[in-house]
């Protein structure tokens, strides 16, 4: 199975375990209102897009076995997802603790019974902690997260939190001013991060994801620019991009399922990065070869970062009075068509942002 986008595979398996639950539905009661055969919120959410959902599952059949049961709770906290993406938080919120209710009528079986039961839970507070992120309401996120933390530590799980959980309450944290306690967590989480690491094959549809290590070393990198730890964050960039070269230049030849995450993302980010770090303090000179570097890699792949890019190399002509050179890089910057494509809300943008 190839490796999917998150958005994605949560469209696929909405769409498909809802049409379970309509065709258990429909064979007791051929009258019954019917999801029709598309699915839903195609080709990018936009506001009610899930309604549709909604209202098929308001029509159907109470579940009556453990199968339907579980198909009609993974549909509900899909379609909070989808209620979410499509930026409907008060819906999200409301569908989610919804899902939160009807989780707790389920009759888990089996020796994992307990086990399964929370991680139910877990999957609903991370919906909803991140929903508070996003809507910067940071204590109710904190509140969130701790409930996780607990479940967690009944499982039994062993090297402490997962790293997307980690940025997440670093997140809260710092919304909350409480900077000091959240730089604590993220040098931990800087030293477990595995820059050589490989990426894993399939995404989880629900749930904490695998952190991406150079992602979260940009997050990590651009919490200290802020406070002004420009030595730190230089350090850190130029590590991990050493470490990203040297281990692509050392991947096997033979296919790798999932691959490397070091080939993972945009391959000049941690160059644009620095660049960015050195423009703020001044320094031109070393700036400008990672900027034209990243330049002849963005030109070749129509890179999305390529109009930031551009402007940044203006800014720096200007500085040194190439104004012809300047004015020419900000016309090609504005000639390039913005690309209208949905993506994913990021919760931790304002207080765990990147550098640009």
């Amino acid at each position: 199975m190839k490796k999917r986008t998150l958005y994605s595979l949560l469209v696929l398996l909405a769409f498909g375990i809802s049409s379970q639950v309509q065709a258990a539905s429909s064979a007791k009661n051929n009258q019954e209102a019917q999801l029709d055969g598309s699915p839903v919120c195609t080709p990018v959410p936009v506001s009610k897009c899930w309604k549709r959902l909604a209202d098929y599952l308001e029509k159907a059949k109470p579940p009556e076995n453990e199968r339907e049961f579980g198909d009609q709770l993974f549909s509900y906290i899909m379609m909070a997802k989808l209620a979410y993406w499509a930026k409907d938080f008060a819906d999200a919120k409301e569908i989610n603790q919804l899902a939160l209710e009807f989780s707790k009528k389920r009759k888990f079986t089996g020796r994992d019974a307990d086990m399964s039961a929370s991680l139910f839970g877990v999957m609903i507070n991370i919906n909803l902690a991140n929903l508070a992120l996003s809507k910067h309401e940071y204590a109710e996120a904190l509140n969130y997260l701790d409930q996780y933390s607990s479940i967690w530590e009944k499982l039994g799980e062993q090297g402490g939190e997962p790293g997307e959980l980690v940025l997440m309450r670093c997140a809260a944290l710092i919304g909350m001013q409480r900077g000091s306690e959240a730089e604590v967590l993220l040098e931990q989480l800087l030293k477990k991060l595995n820059f050589s690491g490989q990426a894993p094959w399939e995404a989880n549809p629900i749930g904490l994801e695998p952190v991406n290590p150079y992602e979260a070393g940009r997050r990590i990198a651009a919490h200290f620019m802020r406070e002004g730890k420009y030595d730190k964050v230089l350090a850190l960039l130029q590590s991990m991009e050493q470490r990203r070269t040297q281990t692509i230049s050392q991947m096997s030849k033979d296919p790798v399922a999932g691959g490397y995450w070091a080939i993972h993302g945009e391959p000049t980010a941690l160059l644009d990065d620095l660049a960015a770090i050195y423009l703020k303090l001044g320094r031109d000179a070393e700036a400008e070869p990672l900027l034209r570097a990243s330049l002849l890699v963005q030109e070749k792949n129509a890179g999305k970062r390529l109009p930031l890019l551009l402007t940044r190399l203006a800014e720096l002509s200007r500085r040194k009075g190439q104004l012809a050179e300047a004015d020419a890089l900000m016309l090609r910057a504005k000639a390039i068509p913005r690309q209208e494509q949905w993506e994913r809300i990021d919760p931790l943008a304002q207080t765990l942002g990147y550098i640009d």
